[in-house]
């Protein structure tokens, strides 16, 4: 299986995530290119690498790591103008990005048998895509899977096989309602620690070992948008999004959440478009 690792590699979406994804696959020699829908002038870095125009992207591409922002870029880079399902040529389309299960199960119907649709989204953020240990959760047939297995482990140190198409994309957003909750509660806490004569270290400090400590407050330093509030094009908004996506998935599924919980779920993304804002370091 290791000879996919000699084939074309392109990544769509040269963002965040999907940059320093290209950078690690690059630095592993391997044949690598990014597309983006942004200009050449925005990733200097890249040089030839970066490929302005999707039709020259796609027919470069043996394989396709898709790692765009939502579901909008995800139908366009397939469905749009020159759009990767237009192809007549064998493609591996590999989903990264966290969008509805509910959405991935319709999508998967409209690729063309000469797309091979495999769903791996990722979770790390921007630091462990730099340093190549993203964790994947991928939902494809067996066979497809150990295809991809040597790329992904290149990218990442945990690689999961859920299951299915779908699968994968199901335990990420149930992950991410969850990362989203920690999110907004170290926020909150951070922000009326003061309150109580409590400064930010002497929390964190605390919180990191105790019973509080998260993924989020445990790398803090390390997030690059741990500080940032609500904004429509940033990552706090993609935590909306990803909640949306978890939300539009139950919709659409068995779920028969209590209204207790459906109040929560709506006051997670409340809490999101109004996160508090990060305190200074002397409060």
């Amino acid at each position: 299986m290791k000879d996919i690792l000699k084939l074309n590699i392109g990544i769509a979406g040269c963002g965040t995530m999907g940059l320093p994804m290209l950078e690690v696959l690059l630095k592993n020699k391997l044949n690598a290119i990014g597309y983006d829908i942004r200009s050449k002038n925005s990733f200097p870095t890249l040089k030839d690498k970066f490929i302005s125009s999707k039709t020259e992207f796609f027919d470069k591409s043996d394989i396709i790591l898709s790692a765009v922002r939502d579901i909008e870029q995800t139908i366009e880079i397939c469905e749009g103008h020159n759009g990767l399902f237009k192809l007549n040529s064998p493609k591996i389309f590999v989903i990264c990005s966290t969008l509805s299960p509910a959405f991935l199960k319709k999508f998967f119907l409209k690729a063309p048998d000469n797309i091979t649709m495999i769903e791996a989204p990722m979770s790390g953020a921007p630091m462990r895509a730099k340093d190549a240990s993203l964790t994947f959760m991928v939902g494809s047939k067996k066979n497809e899977f150990k295809k991809v297995l040597p790329i992904l482990n290149i990218l990442g140190d945990k690689i999961y096989h859920v299951g299915e198409f779908g699968a994968g994309m199901s335990v990420k957003v149930l992950n991410n309602f969850v990362a989203s909750c920690s999110v907004v509660a170290v926020r909150h806490v951070l922000s009326e620690a003061k309150n109580l004569n409590i400064t930010t270290s002497q929390l964190l400090k605390i919180l990191n070992s105790s019973s509080g400590q998260t993924w989020f407050s445990e790398n803090l330093e390390n997030i690059d948008w741990a500080r940032e509030n609500y904004e429509p094009n940033n990552t706090i908004a993609i935590l909306e999004k990803d909640v949306r996506s978890f939300l539009d998935g139950l919709a659409n599924s068995n779920s028969s959440s209590s209204n207790a919980m459906v109040n929560f779920q709506n006051a997670l993304l409340k809490g999101l478009k109004n996160i508090p804002s990060f305190p200074n370091n002397d409060q």
